[in-house]
């Protein structure tokens, strides 16, 4: 039992343990220099940021949602400016949102982040904005009228590592992959469906601030169709031509993300396919050589000591 208390004790003062309490008049918004780190796995980019962060003289917090009891008031600590990077999205949106409503800056907000998260709508905001995007039909389960080529893939309007994506081949096959999912999970229903681009390679932007710093061309690995490094995908670092460049960040503008990983396929023309609110860096960097924590710890500096809404 003292053996557990010791190991407890040196556990919280070596990662900051925040509560959250239901107590009025306890928030703070004021940014204080201090830069919270938001996770709940800490992966090799969250350590990187952490250890960039405090190389350059930065107050910063790391904070475990696991540790988090959410209340309605703000937090009883000041969290300065508050950096998410939750592997969940869904988490990452919730928690931006509360610490928003109770005016605590997040990088990204909220409100950004939850767009970003649903790829049909951050589609067609984006097309809205003039933007070139991937043609996309969002199809609800039922019967789909709409004229597609095949292969095409379908997809969940919310999600990453290229989970629950499907390669279709016929209008039947699609109809039968719909029934099945609607029968799995009714929230499964709402997918998106994507014309098939040439093999499958995209291409990663990785935008700070409103510049694009590094870019990466993705490949899939034998036998399968998708891209994504996580999955086993082959990166390369490659140069970032002026309309990628451009592209990305206008659509991180329009979008309202101070950063992002905006990604794009390539067949007739420029297309964005998705963006990315809370984009890994591990391949980028290790495909590129351009230090992403680095520039983004500056970022964050420099946002923290300017305030962001």
């Amino acid at each position: 039992m003292l053996l557990w208390a010791l190991r407890e004790g040196l556990r919280r003062l070596c990662w900051t343990k925040i509560f959250i309490f239901k107590r009025a008049g306890t928030g703070g918004s004021d940014l204080d220099g201090t830069i919270s780190i938001i996770y709940d796995a800490a992966r090799q980019e969250e350590k990187l940021l952490i250890r960039e962060l405090s190389r350059r003289g930065a107050s910063v917090r790391p904070v475990n949602l696991d540790d988090v009891e959410l209340g309605l008031d703000g937090p009883p600590e000041r969290l300065g400016l508050a950096v998410m990077r939750p592997v969940s999205h869904m988490k990452a949106i919730l928690i931006a949102r509360m610490l928003n409503i109770t005016g605590i800056p997040t990088i990204n907000s909220g409100e950004s982040m939850e767009l970003s998260w649903n790829k049909a709508l951050s589609l067609a905001v984006l097309r809205r904005a003039g933007l070139p995007v991937t043609p996309s039909v969002l199809v609800m389960g039922g019967g789909v009228k709409a004229d597609v080529d095949y292969p095409a893939i379908l997809k969940p309007i919310q999600g990453s590592w290229g989970r629950m994506a499907s390669m279709v081949w016929s209008r039947d096959e699609l109809s039968l992959i719909l029934r099945h999912r609607s029968a799995m999970d009714p929230h499964a229903r709402p997918a998106l469906l994507q014309p098939f681009i040439g093999d499958g390679t995209d291409y990663r932007v990785f935008v700070i601030g409103g510049e694009a710093v590094a870019g990466m061309r993705r490949r899939p690995p034998s036998g399968d169709w998708r891209s994504n490094v996580a999955r086993g995908g082959k990166a390369e670092a490659v140069r970032v031509d002026r309309d990628m460049g451009e592209a990305a960040a206008r659509a991180a503008e329009v979008l309202g993300l101070e950063y992002a990983g905006v990604d794009f396929l390539i067949g007739d023309g420029l297309m964005i396919n998705e963006v990315n609110a809370v984009p890994e860096f591990k391949g980028l960097m290790q495909s590129t050589g351009v230090d992403v924590p680095g520039l983004l710890a500056d970022y964050l500096i420099e946002a923290a000591k300017r305030g962001v809404n």
